[in-house]
């Protein structure tokens, strides 16, 4: 799925290597076999007030039985002159490059929105009872 899988860190590009040979490579390495672009659609996509303009470039690919498309575009990161790349299987409600992207800007609104939970308490486990403790101490002993 979009953010499942950890980020790898051949996956972030300057800003001139984020192009469809790049793009391509990251899709490759991802899912191992070999891909070829066949469209590069321009996408808007939105949620939770964030805003995402991307070029989606889909590749099809080869000798891959989960899917027969993928989704990959490149996003800035914030702060930096890099970009990272974002890449989707065209499988379950992934559809179209838009549905990839929306995936995207979920996971990472959903992850955000967990990182800024504060912990639960952790409970201080009681003392087991053993069922003779109450006979015992009504006798004293």
């Amino acid at each position: 799925m979009p953010s499942a899988m950890p980020l790898d860190p051949r996956d972030v590009l300057t800003g001139e290597d984020a192009d469809a040979p790049g793009l391509k490579a990251a899709v490759e390495r991802r899912w191992e076999c070999s891909a070829t672009l066949t469209q590069t659609v321009p996408v808007r996509a939105e949620i939770a007030g964030r805003i995402v303009d991307a070029i989606v470039h889909v590749y099809t690919l080869a000798e891959f039985t989960k899917a027969l498309r993928a989704y990959a575009w490149a996003a800035p990161i914030e702060g930096s002159a890099r970009r990272r790349v974002h890449v989707a299987l065209h499988i379950g409600p992934i559809k179209s490059p838009t549905d990839a992207v929306w995936a995207t800007i979920a996971d990472d609104v959903r992850a955000r929105r967990l990182a800024e939970r504060q912990p639960a308490p952790a409970k201080t486990p009681s003392r087991p009872r053993h069922w003779l403790a109450p006979k015992l101490h009504a006798l004293g002993l």
